[in-house]
């Protein structure tokens, strides 16, 4: 029995998929260079977008931030733990910028307010990667 084709001739199986319910969602590649050696990383397109704002917020190069996620993982892939690291890093901020800071003229009706934009000028990469590597260790 022959595979059904799609429109280009391709067997169904092998044609791209681009629906975000396809069993291989696409997933986009990029070489970066770290200790002495270049590899490729194949993500997913969110998760480069949010390793390109991490890069933005800490000011760093794509190698730069592969180098400090390749020193800290112990048992995941590059791409794993890239992923985790990225998790990590946009739970911490979040959490930055929503402590339970009081007002101190509303301390008494338990009004919360929120942090001053300190929380912008912080460099959190170094504590996600702190929070993956313990992860990490744990295994």
């Amino acid at each position: 029995m022959a595979r059904p084709s799609s429109a280009r001739g391709t067997p169904h199986s092998l044609a791209p998929k681009s629906s975000p319910h396809s069993i291989q969602p696409i997933r986009l590649k990029r070489n970066v260079r770290f200790g002495g050696r270049r590899t490729t990383i194949v993500l997913e397109p969110y998760v480069w977008e949010s390793i390109d704002v991490v890069l933005t917020r800490e000011q760093q190069s794509l190698d730069e931030f592969c180098e400090l996620v390749n020193r800290t993982r112990i048992h995941s892939s590059l791409a794993s733990a890239a992923r985790m690291v990225v998790l990590a890093y946009f739970r911490i901020l979040d959490g930055l910028h929503r402590p339970p800071f009081y007002d101190a003229e509303n301390a008494l009706a338990g009004v919360l307010r929120e942090p001053d934009d300190v929380v912008d000028m912080l460099s959190v990469l170094p504590l996600a990667l702190r929070r993956f590597g313990q992860d990490e260790e744990r295994g």
